[in-house]
């Protein structure tokens, strides 16, 4: 008779694959938090903005149109000729319910009185949070 010889020594597959099981989720988690350790940046907010110049009045309109609601930290860059005027939201705002954002409605007035427009270049441009919200051409010109 034949008896069969058994190692003594030898690793069940349960605890093989129990091992291999605890070791994925172990690289999962480490993955996990050097992915997740990282702040992103918030998304740019959506907004409609129409800008128009209101040559009787001499003012350069922009008016919120809809979509989110802007702060008055919102930078405004006003391109006339080879002129630049930057400003604040909150320095041009129209605040109709004085909450110091830019709602839906709400306009920004900009006088260029004393400013000859005739045939020069004008640009708005809205920026918040390094995001360029609006960039239009107003009136075309030479310079």
């Amino acid at each position: 008779m034949l008896k069969k010889n058994r190692s003594k020594y030898a690793v069940s597959e349960v605890v093989g694959v129990v091992l291999l099981l605890g070791m994925t989720l172990m690289l999962f988690a480490v993955l996990n938090f050097n992915v997740f350790q990282f702040s992103y940046v918030s998304s740019v907010p959506s907004v409609n903005l129409i800008g128009t110049i209101d040559k009787t009045n001499n003012m350069i309109i922009i008016e919120h149109n809809g979509g989110e609601s802007l702060e008055g930290t919102t930078d405004i860059i006003i391109i006339i000729g080879s002129n630049t005027y930057p400003s604040k939201t909150s320095d041009l705002l129209i605040d109709i319910n004085n909450d110091n954002k830019w709602n839906l409605g709400e306009t920004l007035q900009f006088s260029y009185k004393g400013i000859d427009i005739i045939g020069k270049y004008i640009q708005v441009m809205v920026r918040d949070s390094n995001a360029l919200l609006l960039s239009v051409v107003l009136q075309q010109g030479l310079s």
